[in-house]
């Protein structure tokens, strides 16, 4: 790196008034010749950084074969680094390489290059106020085509963004890339997409390895002779056909000369800046938008606020240029999506003389000063602890007026900031507000959580929407030439927005559902599945489709789950809407409609939250219910109390449309053939992990078998500390067994199923008996009262007869099959007299549901390992082995689905998983000083791992040089029966406990160390009530992990004693409501039944 470095005779002290004493900067480990190449994926270059700002702080630097390269992301030193007289832009690193396809355009051009100051002076006037003014009718012409294509595609179609490309090629030099006419995009975008990803990646490897590279450079430099010779074309096209009537950049850099050298742009440098112009503006364009909606709608309260703007300033009016500065909450949106993850991850600078950044790290002009924008605008210290949260409030009106300077970089700094800002936020602004004022839009996966996809840009990966009209609203409302003024306005409900079903005449009933696990979604199935049966017509919805949406045309059922009082992924948006407009006592006047709600009594505090609120605010919005309302509890007779619901809703529906016909039946067919010679095994790898390693980590004396498994995520997979892994099982090979031998079938007959719409049965491919049964349904669930009911009509012998019956009775129900977990089959083995078929049978059946874990690592801890040059996510789980004698008796064995899948597998063996996340307060403070307080027993220590596991890699990264924050005080309280037979991981706590990390206080409650009194968790948490209240005064987060019952309870219960002790005369209700306000941000739980 010496060549890089100049004399150190040019000196200069930093301005900010310190002493100017250097420090160290701190630096991952180094690898002979490579240094730190391997701690960043070429691919995925911003997040590698992000990921490293996470571990090594505020400044590091990584030792690269071609540079040295410093990260900044504190404000305090990002501050320092815009400094335009001590730091000025580089084109280092992967900028060097887009000078391939921009050469010196005014991105990629260097400080000191003559043609940045001639076309920047040039074009500057263009870029200003009344410039991008004039443009704003050629905005509206190819947002108007976005409107109607999305539109005309219909609310089924997934869509994705091309409006900035074709408004950049209209507005920069009146050329028509009419994507929207197109299948797929225009080959100049194909190319330019893949000239960025291939730059990203040779600007991230030595050159070496670059020219090694032979067949992927061969394409690169096809890619961009293809891109320069359209740019030249248009050229030489205007020049022998000048439109002197056109008001483009074109015409400008044909035309206009250099107000200080009198010179006017070369065709190459013309050239050069307009692919300057479609490449930086359509990536961070349509990057942004992305993100944006992504955060509207994982924020659903957000985008009601936005449409609600959007509403009182336009109204049904087209969108006018003045118009635009009244929209102060979407440009709000906009401004905090650019903070909080905006398409540009860092920029580049370099010192202009050797310097002290903040007065205490020594930079070289040699030095490649990265300035990570995700790092700064995350800065806790800058934003508070609520950085990582999306929140437009905090960037609109005063508090935006207010942000300290250099706070709020995205469009660059100084002189050599993004000219076209102006230019990207006039088009965003309009389309935005066009979008919102037409459509209501919702993601194509609800579940979608974000993950990235880098180019010299970053955007959502697999990231797509939907859009449906909104009501009232004709194709063409709010754009120009108010070709929707004398329009009729008809509000198409959802029904009625659905074809006619050509195999059914019957009356129509709308079903609306929440789900994530999948039973709610089931249930939903079932209604659809039969309703044909009884005379009606079904449409199946999630809710988020019904958002604006609620037709009064049709009885509505709506099924819902409540996650601890949340609404599952494709109901936010609705439940959100209803929340926003519950006093408007109209809006829903002559809707019918009725609610069976899910939940776990388990969250007594939150149990049937979510369907109890679907159902106030219907009825305080002037809806009727034309059937009584179902609650069902998962931990009681969930099948039961659903199919005693569903026999009454089938009266209602019929006697609410008046049907009065005969009731007709319809069975689940199933057919055997003999199976192919081969068949396709496995399933999809990119959504499978990979067991790294698996190890039991304590015995069975005194508790469950403990496991602790490693598993490298799919490609592009990502978590954060504290999420779940959501792992979809197999049943195990004896269950199935028994299955297959209680119906005399074959393992391998080939299956064929018609006659159902439940998606969990369906298959577009033939599959073998045994592959349906161990993968597609529930098979050790207890047996609902109507299904034991359905037996008896099967048993042959009267006396058989009489004993199934006995177990559907109210007074025997409850004790003989709910506690004892008896299943179908079970009862099946039982009474073999019982000659139930096979299709009923799996008629009966529930969908095999995904498992769900809580990851028991910390994400930062496998990257950057040596050993993982890939990068890959690597996550654990700790995880108890459920197994024993049956309840359900007969010598039957009972072994948990999930747990004893996972046992069963081996290094190297795929498993289907994908991540969820938990709940958004459930995650470390964002400043590692705030103390914080685990409270786990058994296998509930998994997150606390996870967090101590960040804390140690954290503290382990940045040293004790004086330039990283201190760790705050951690405590775990940790439950266990046996220190020396289930105190988990132990060895680990008891190393992250002599490094300061954690201080690890166990609770041992039936065999202590000697010395030591045997006790619960609530019980040492009682013993240390002074310090954890000065703790807790003092800002500490507290972090619960177990079980709801047991644990959550009395966690809860000593807490809430000695808040009344440190209150005296306060009573019981006053610590619950203390105790309410401090959930889901001081005080967060994760708890299981």
């Amino acid at each position: 790196m010496s060549s890089l470095i100049t004399d150190e005779s040019s000196f200069t002290q930093p301005q900010d008034g310190s002493d100017g004493v250097e420090l160290p900067i701190p630096q991952p480990p180094t690898h002979f010749l490579t240094g730190n190449l391997f701690d960043i994926d070429a691919a995925e270059f911003a997040e590698s950084i992000y990921k490293l700002v996470k571990i090594y702080g505020p400044i590091f630097k990584l030792e690269l074969p071609s540079r040295r390269l410093i990260i900044v992301s504190g404000y305090e030193l990002f501050k320092d680094a815009c400094d335009e007289s001590r730091f000025e832009k580089t084109t280092l690193g992967n900028v060097s390489e887009v000078r391939n396809v921009l050469g010196d355009g005014l991105f990629t051009a260097r400080s000191d290059e003559k043609n940045w100051f001639v076309a920047h002076r040039t074009l500057m006037p263009s870029f200003g106020p009344l410039g991008i003014r004039k443009m704003f009718p050629q905005m509206m012409d190819i947002a108007s085509q976005l409107i109607l294509k999305w539109d005309r595609m219909g609310p089924e179609h997934e869509i994705s963004y091309r409006m900035a490309f074709d408004t950049i090629g209209l507005c920069a030099f009146n050329y028509r890339f009419n994507s929207f006419y197109a299948e797929n995009v225009h080959p100049y975008a194909a190319q330019m997409a893949r000239t960025l990803l291939e730059s990203g990646i040779r600007g991230s490897l030595p050159k070496l390895f670059n020219h090694m590279r032979i067949w992927s450079s061969k394409h690169y430099w096809e890619d961009i002779a293809a891109m320069h010779k359209l740019c030249d074309e248009i050229v030489a096209d205007r020049r022998m056909h000048p439109r002197p009537d056109v008001n483009d950049l074109l015409n400008v850099m044909l035309n206009t000369a250099d107000p200080v050298t009198g010179e006017k742009l070369s065709d190459e440098n013309i050239r050069f800046q307009m692919a300057t112009f479609l490449v930086a503006g359509h990536e961070t364009t349509s990057g942004t938008l992305s993100f944006l909606f992504y955060n509207l709608l994982k924020h659903p309260e957000t985008l009601h606020k936005a449409q609600k703007e959007v509403d009182q300033v336009l109204g049904d009016n087209p969108l006018e240029f003045a118009r635009l500065s009244q929209l102060k909450y979407i440009e709000a949106c906009i401004r905090e999506t650019l903070r909080t993850r905006g398409p540009i991850g860092s920029f580049s600078k370099h010192a202009k003389k050797t310097t002290l950044l903040g007065g205490k790290y020594k930079i070289h002009p040699g030095d490649q000063v990265l300035c990570s924008l995700q790092g700064l605008h995350h800065d806790y210290k800058l934003w508070g602890d609520d950085a990582d949260l999306f929140k437009p409030e905090r960037l609109l009106g005063e508090r935006w007026d207010q942000l300290p300077p250099n706070s709020w970089k995205p469009f660059g700094d100084g002189i050599r900031a993004c000219i076209g800002r102006g230019f990207a936020e006039q088009e965003m602004l309009a389309v935005v507000a066009l979008i919102l004022q037409t459509f209501q839009p919702q993601m194509a996966d609800p579940s979608y959580d974000l993950k990235i996809k880098s180019t010299l840009t970053v955007k959502p990966d697999g990231f797509r929407l939907k859009v449906r009209r909104r009501p009232g609203k004709v194709p063409v409302i709010g754009l120009p030439g108010q070709l929707g003024s004398t329009s009729s306005k008809v509000h198409r409900s959802l029904a009625s927005q659905t074809a006619p079903s050509t195999t059914s005449t019957g009356q129509s009933v709308l079903i609306l559902y929440g789900s994530n696990a999948g039973t709610c979604k089931a249930f939903a199935e079932e209604i659809q599945s039969n309703a044909s049966d009884y005379g009606l017509q079904p449409e199946i919805r999630a809710l988020d489709d019904a958002t604006e949406h609620v037709p009064c045309d049709c009885p509505i059922v709506i099924i819902s789950p409540s996650y601890e009082g949340k609404p599952a992924d494709n109901a936010r948006k609705f439940v959100t809407w209803l929340e926003a407009h519950s006093k408007d006592k109209l809006k829903m006047h002559g809707v019918k409609y009725t609610v069976f709600g899910v939940g776990n009594s388990e969250w007594s505090s939150t149990f049937h939250r979510i369907p109890k609120l679907i159902d106030g605010s219907m009825r305080q919005m002037g809806a009727q219910t034309f059937y009584r309302t179902g609650l069902a509890d998962v931990n009681l007779d969930l099948i039961g109390t659903w199919e005693d619901w569903l026999e009454g809703l089938w009266k209602a529906l019929r006697s609410s449309n008046g049907i009065t016909g005969d009731i007709e039946t319809s069975e689940l067919e199933v057919s055997f053939e003999k199976s192919s010679l081969t068949s396709a095994l496995g399933g999809e790898e990119m959504n499978s992990g990979t067991v790294e390693s698996t190890r039991q980590i304590s015995g069975a004396e005194v508790s469950p078998i403990k496991r602790h498994m490693q598993i490298k995520l799919p490609q592009g997979m990502t978590y954060a500390t504290g999420d779940y892994l959501v792992v979809l099982p197999y049943n195990g090979v004896a269950t199935v067994n028994r299955v297959l031998s209680r119906f005399q079938l074959h393992s391998d007959d080939a299956i064929k199923i018609s006659g159902t719409n439940k998606a969990f049965l369906k298959s577009q491919s033939q599959q073998s008996v045994f592959s349906l049964l161990a993968t597609s349904v529930e098979l050790g669930t207890p047996a609902s009262q109507r299904q034991i009911a359905a037996l008896v009509e099967h048993c042959q012998d009267e006396k058989t007869k009489k004993e199934v019956q006995q177990l559907c009775a109210d007074s025997t129900y409850p004790s003989q099959v709910l506690e004892r977990r008896y299943s179908l089959l079970d009862l099946l083995e039982d009474f073999p007299d019982c000659k139930l078929p096979f299709p009923a049978y799996l008629d009966m059946l529930q969908p095999l549901a995904p498992r769900q874990y809580s990851i028991s690592s910390s994400p930062l801890v496998s990257f950057g390992n040596p050993n993982n040059m890939q990068n890959d996510a690597i996550a654990s789980i700790t995880y108890d082995i459920h197994s024993g004698p049956a309840l359900s008796g007969n010598n039957r064995n009972f072994r948990g689905v999930a747990s004893n899948y996972l046992a069963g597998l081996s290094e190297g063996n795929k498993v289907h998983c994908h991540v969820r996340s938990t709940n958004r307060a459930f995650h470390l403070p964002a400043d590692p000083s705030t103390p914080i307080v685990m409270i786990a027993a058994g296998s509930g220590i998994a997150p606390m791992r996870g967090f101590i596991q960040e804390r140690a890699a954290i503290a382990s990264a940045r040293g004790d040089d004086g330039a990283s924050t201190h760790l705050g005080t951690a405590i775990l309280y940790f439950g266990c029966r046996d220190y020396e037979l289930d105190f988990v991981y132990a060895d680990e706590l008891k190393a992250w406990q002599e490094q300061g990390v954690v201080n690890v206080r166990p609770a041992f409650s039936r065999r202590a160390p000697p010395g030591e009194a045997t006790r619960y968790v609530p019980d040492r948490i009682y013993e240390d009530k002074q310090e954890l209240e000065n703790l807790f005064f003092s800002g500490a987060k507290i972090f619960v992990c177990g079980s709801a019952s047991k644990l959550a309870k009395s966690t809860a219960t000593v807490c809430k004693k000695i808040w009344l002790e440190a209150n005296p005369g306060s009573e019981e209700k006053e610590a619950d409501e203390w105790l309410e306000t401090v959930r889901e941000t001081r005080y967060v739980s994760d708890v299981f039944g």
